[in-house]
């Protein structure tokens, strides 16, 4: 994969805080390759372009993955710049944004409950409105957790263990734990790229990426006082802990995957699991075919991409992971 030659354009999402903030400051004015960033209101995009210094290589895109109408307009905004030749070829995007809350009782825009809103059915009409828009080679690279394995040494008993349901019950709002539905998402997030992986034709490869654990960022922002405390003041010191990073380390070789230039072969990468920087199984509960397949088909129908253009393998059938 050599997507730089003429110049590549990456999407880079939740690009104003964390983990998508240090990508976009080490991408800030590389030649070999244009940034749409996108942020959560117009407001969060001028105080990227202030952090960032306003780099030629950016541009900047509204996209509140909670409004199904911002995902829909931040879609069509980039597919113009594509059509009309505003940006190189679309041969990367990374999905980073999302968030954790403290319960399942709030609801986005569209009335889905606000984590499974945000992390997956937002994401997926992105990516699906931008699938026909990918110039292969192409890498669709999803952030994940290692919270999704449900074991203390990937959260240290800060995150609850997953608990899968039917996608049509984890999309409602109701009473429950908001921690326990990230990590939930974060299982989700697995078997959308598996599901990915099998549709998606040779070079256009889906990825996770879980950045480790990376105390001191705003992760933690709708958590009580006392874990907020821990999280940006206490945690820190175990950066040394295997699974622990910052998101300097992170950010640098989720670039490399996002740009090709890392020393994972593409073959391995194809529907895999990538740790800080190096490839491990991710659960064993993360693979399980029925799921996957169970998954996707509720976001594409309850997105209603079935109505929108999307790339023709999008919808078809399964393609071989090699």
């Amino acid at each position: 994969m050599n997507p730089t030659t003429n110049g590549a354009t990456m999407l880079l999402t939740g690009a104003t805080s964390g983990l998508g903030l240090s990508m976009a400051r080490l991408l800030a004015g590389v030649p070999d390759w244009t940034v749409v960033a996108t942020a959560r209101s117009g407001t969060r995009a001028e105080e990227l372009r202030a952090l960032i210094g306003d780099p030629a290589n950016f541009r900047y895109v509204v996209c509140d993955q909670a409004d199904l109408a911002s995902v829909r307009d931040a879609g069509s905004r980039i597919n113009e710049l594509v059509a009309t030749q505003s940006i190189p070829p679309l041969r990367s995007l990374v999905l980073n944004a999302g968030i954790q809350t403290g319960s399942t009782d709030s609801a986005t825009v569209d009335g889905y409950e606000l984590t499974f809103g945000t992390n997956l059915v937002g994401p997926h009409l992105l990516v699906g409105l931008l699938s026909g828009a990918l110039t292969a080679p192409a890498r669709i690279i999803c952030v994940g957790s290692g919270t999704h394995y449900g074991k203390f040494r990937r959260s240290y008993g800060m995150v609850a263990a997953p608990r899968w349901e039917a996608p049509q019950i984890l999309a409602k709002p109701r009473a429950g734990d908001g921690i326990r539905a990230y990590s939930t998402s974060k299982l989700a997030t697995l078997y959308w790229v598996h599901e990915l992986a099998r549709r998606a034709p040779r070079h256009i490869d889906a990825i996770c990426y879980d950045p480790g654990m990376m105390p001191g960022t705003g992760l933690a922002r709708d958590r009580s006082a006392i874990e907020r405390f821990g999280w940006k003041y206490l945690l820190p010191a175990m950066r040394v802990v295997p699974g622990v990073s910052t998101p300097k380390r992170s950010a640098t070789n989720l670039t490399a995957i996002a740009t090709a230039n890392t020393p994972i072969p593409e073959v391995d990468l194809r529907g895999g699991y990538v740790e800080i920087d190096h490839l491990v199984p991710s659960s064993p509960d993360s693979y399980d075919p029925e799921r996957e397949h169970e998954l996707f088909e509720f976001l594409d129908t309850t997105t209603g991409l079935g109505s929108h253009p999307v790339a023709p393998w999008w919808s078809g059938g399964s393609q071989p992971i090699d």
